[in-house]
């Protein structure tokens, strides 16, 4: 009885602890996504974010400042290429993305937000430095 009763208790901990684990955090280096991404959690990026498409969160979007190219980028090529990060993503450098990004939760940028397309989010928007 005594070991059913330990065993009860340890699959209701690791029931507990089971969600944590299947939204792993992603931690990357520089990225270069070859079409569009999406993150489902929030993202952050130390470093500069280059959309050739448009960008889309769903929270708060907070950079350096935003930017788009004088003349805008060319429309990304219809690949249907499509990157899915299951849980938070922290990236330790620039990112790349040859498509849109969609980040399901608050974006941040510790560097500059460059897009080709529009840049739109579901809370404020704030840019931390003046250009």
């Amino acid at each position: 009885m005594r070991i059913l009763s330990r065993m009860v208790g340890a699959a209701i901990m690791l029931g507990t602890l089971l969600p944590l684990a299947c939204a792993a955090q992603s931690v990357t280096g520089s990225i270069a996504v070859g079409g569009s991404a999406r993150v489902k959690g929030p993202a952050t990026v130390n470093g500069t974010l280059s959309v050739d498409g448009h960008v889309y969160a769903k929270g708060p979007l907070t950079a350096a400042w935003f930017a788009s190219p004088g003349g805008g980028y060319p429309p990304p090529p219809e690949r249907g290429l499509l990157k899915v990060f299951h849980g938070p993503l922290t990236v330790q450098g620039s990112m790349v993305v040859h498509g849109d990004l969609y980040v399901d939760g608050p974006l941040t940028v510790n560097g500059p937000l460059e897009a080709g397309g529009g840049i739109d989010a579901n809370g404020p928007m704030v840019e931390r430095h003046a250009r």
